[in-house]
């Protein structure tokens, strides 16, 4: 391959999560809950996958019921994060939040995806590979934030 073929997965938090695989990975996501695909055109090489879905049988509603005692909650608020490391550095921990159980494979660009809109635009900036830098909601925060950054000293009299 000429660059990583991530999967993309959403957790339920709506953050998007870039896992780099290697020969041999096994990635364990909740498919029927968490959007998830592989929006970023294979580049080069072969790559075979093997998917393995399963549910409860007899139980055509299983989804829709609450876990069995016991069951972890969602990880939903992990505090503040911020880009620490390379914007192109996917599985690398390049993102880093206040609470580390978010893990190393949290999307460089900080994309969050709360409506269809907003996959749409994930798609569409996908379409060449992988972005580089804030996508969506968060590249219009990161560039009012740039501004009100370089701004400091405007309104000052």
């Amino acid at each position: 391959l000429e660059r990583p073929w991530t999967v993309e997965i959403h957790d339920h938090a709506d953050r998007l999560h870039e896992v780099v695989m290697a020969p041999g990975d096994v990635v364990y996501y909740e498919s029927a809950a968490c959007l998830h695909a592989r929006n970023t055109p294979l580049k080069g090489g072969n790559y075979i996958n093997l998917f393995a879905h399963y549910r409860p049988v007899g139980d055509p509603e299983w989804y829709k019921k609450e876990n069995p005692p016991g069951t972890p909650e969602p990880l939903l608020d992990v505090g503040k994060c911020q880009l620490v490391g390379e914007p192109d550095a996917m599985s690398q921990g390049a993102v880093v939040c206040e609470d580390p159980r978010i893990g190393p494979h949290l999307s460089p660009t900080m994309f969050t995806a709360t409506s269809g809109k907003d996959l749409y635009e994930w798609w569409e900036a996908t379409a060449e590979g992988p972005p580089i830098g804030p996508v969506g909601m968060m590249a219009n925060a990161a560039a009012l934030e740039e501004t009100m950054d370089t701004c400091k000293d405007c309104n000052k009299g």
